[in-house]
């Protein structure tokens, strides 16, 4: 059991944020005190202070005693600071202190201490109490279902929670800063600023909130497509969509209603099952809309998913409300939350072992792909199993998703319009920015054309560079991507590589060849693509309104090859922040390694007992 299990409840909101404001409020009134003008208000004034002076160390308590999940303490705690806060309020808030309001320029100031000490209370009674009641138990599956009615407890506190802090800012915004002297307008920004900070915090849990009662089947049932995109065999978002798991959400009871695997669609057909866009069939070619395998060569992952829809609905019929992408790296952190699965082979599935095992273990171990297609299915209900348990540490099992979105291992495209609006622009939507007013967004893309799993033994490295921040407004800016390909296997382990991960059929065993296609910043213009240094032939190609271009690297065993490709911008045009992936520079900026292991041995590890289909179950 985690440490953290006796827990009643964990809170969703434990940003220092949330204290900030009972802080400024203090520093506020310390300073204004000086000038009061009237014996009566300045009385009031310095009680008020001493009132918020007492709810500092409250303040800090409470924040101890929330994040290590003493809920009865920090009520406690906090209906003291309550107290101190109200008290403040009331001390600039009587006919007295609004009296002297209309003296110019003392007035404007003895408003500001007013509508401060107002805030202060209105945040520490509908923010800060509200935030220890917070829990994302609230989400966690419980016998393979999730509460809905605790979900609509818990929207209706952050729909309060949101409504104090835009009432509070409305408030702020009505204080004319001009005649303010520089202590009270200092005390007065960083507020404000305090406040603002916590608008986005709560905005995108007070929309998600709004559309997850629709979306765990409240109004109907639900059913998401699942695809695992299998890394060894690279693609544009990630790898080969081979494995397949339909999941019915209904009232908040989730199930796997179906499984199937890339066999089971009809692949190699004349036409692409739907028309394509011209533009991603002129750089990906129409295999993309022929085989199954193929829906995900392009980097945008709404356009796979209306592919892969179009394929599920020739062979199954069932109507699909969402697509979700996962790998198997992905998979680990979920392990980490879990704790280990018991496989029907009798191993465990853990967070250290599954990206390897699923990857490349797997094919030592059976050569039939239907037993492998077993193994998969096998796995993901074991895991599915455990996630609806209830078992996993909820904190654990928010940074396991967190992380897996940040590294694009986690996208989801829903049909329902209020969702998708909901996800425009994030991470986990799979798509490139539209614009580079936020940051000049630059992409390498790897698509493996060797047919077979190899990719498991490549290392890839990935920079990015510009002088944009650095070069005269009349100049165009340079936007450069490289990246580098080694091919980890020895010559000496190729004869001992698994037939299904080194086929041989298009390509001598043990070499891998890679499709890169590299994209440029919004409105830029391709220059020129190197391969070691030499220049190469390359025709750019416009996608999701930027240049692109493909470079094809073969890489035979124990080799590396770099690929580098150069675009420029417009002169005098402003670019956000460069960045690749999740990473900002002006300058170079290096991409943390996308190694997936080092190579496993030439000899195949020990056989595991032949999976039937009832396993698969």
């Amino acid at each position: 059991m985690s440490t953290r299990a006796l827990r009643e409840r964990k809170p969703l909101i434990r940003s220092a944020r949330l204290w900030v404001p009972v802080s400024l409020g203090v520093i506020l009134l310390a300073l204004v005190g000086v000038g009061f003008a009237g014996a009566q208000v300045a009385e009031r004034g310095f009680a008020a202070k001493d009132e918020l002076e007492l709810a500092i160390p409250l303040a800090k308590q409470a924040q101890k005693q929330v994040l290590a999940g003493d809920q009865e303490g920090a009520t406690a705690t906090i209906a003291q600071l309550r107290t101190h806060s109200a008290a403040a309020r009331e001390l600039t808030d009587d006919p007295s202190w609004r009296s002297f309001e209309w003296v110019p320029v003392l007035g404007a100031n003895l408003q500001a201490v007013r509508v401060t000490a107002a805030s202060v209370d209105d945040l520490v009674d509908g923010v800060v109490e509200p935030a220890t009641t917070l829990s994302l138990e609230a989400l966690k599956p419980v016998g393979g279902a999730i509460d809905l009615v605790a979900l609509t407890g818990l929207s209706e506190t952050v729909d309060g929670v949101a409504d104090t802090i835009g009432r509070v800012s409305g408030e702020l915004d009505t204080i004319d800063r001009e005649p303010l002297i520089g202590p009270v307008r200092d005390g007065v920004d960083q507020l404000d600023e305090a406040v603002g900070e916590l608008e986005p915090m709560i905005e995108p849990a007070q929309q998600a909130l709004a559309v997850l009662p629709g979306a765990l089947g409240a109004d109907g049932p639900r059913n998401y497509l699942v695809l695992f995109q299998n890394l060894a065999e690279a693609r544009g978002t990630g790898g080969n969509p081979a494995a397949l798991l339909l999941v019915n959400v209904t009232d908040g009871r989730i199930t796997i209603g179906r499984q199937a695997s890339s066999t089971d669609f009809r692949n190699g057909r004349p036409e692409p099952i739907i028309a394509l866009d011209p533009e991603t069939e002129a750089l990906y070619g129409d295999k993309i809309g022929r085989y199954m395998m193929d829906v995900t060569l392009t980097p945008d992952f709404p356009e796979t998913s209306e592919i892969i829809r179009a394929f599920w609905a020739e062979s199954f019929g069932d109507q699909v409300d969402g697509v979700v992408s996962f790998d198997p790296v992905a998979l680990g952190y979920l392990l980490g939350a879990t704790g280990p699965v018991g496989l029907a082979t009798g191993e465990k599935l853990t967070a250290d072992n599954a990206a390897g095992m699923v990857l490349n273990d797997v094919y030592f171990r059976y050569e039939d792909p239907e037993d492998q297609d077993a193994f998969f299915a096998a796995a993901a209900g074991s895991v599915f199993g455990a996630l609806m348990s209830g078992s996993a540490d909820t904190d654990a099992l928010v940074t396991a998703l967190t992380r897996a979105i940040d590294e694009g291992r986690l996208m989801y495209v829903p049909s329902d319009e209020a969702e998708a609006d909901l996800i425009d622009g994030a991470r986990i939507a799979g798509t490139l920015p539209v614009d580079d007013r936020e940051a000049s967004v630059v992409g390498v893309y790897v698509n493996d054309i060797t047919q077979g799993k190899m990719d498991y033994y490549v290392q890839l490295d990935v920079a990015a560079a510009t002088d944009a921040c650095t070069v005269d407004r009349g100049t165009a800016p340079t936007f450069t991507t490289t990246a580098t390909l080694a091919n980890t296997v020895q010559p000496d382990q190729v004869d001992g590589l698994a037939d299904y991960i080194a086929t041989g059929k298009y390509f001598p065993r043990g070499h891998i060849s890679t499709d890169l296609v590299l994209y440029g910043p919004i409105g830029s213009t391709f220059q020129q693509a190197t391969v070691d240094g030499r220049a190469v032939s390359a025709t750019p190609l416009t996608h999701l309104g930027r240049p692109a271009v493909k470079v094809n690297v073969r890489n035979v065993p124990a080799s590396a090859h770099t690929v580098e490709a150069t675009f420029t911008g417009e002169a005098g045009a402003e670019y956000g922040p460069s960045r690749f992936g999740t990473r900002r520079s002006c300058g170079r900026r290096t991409s943390p390694s996308t190694s997936r292991a080092a190579p496993k041995p030439a000899k195949p590890p020990t056989p595991a007992r032949r999976l039937t289909p009832a396993d698969a179950g």
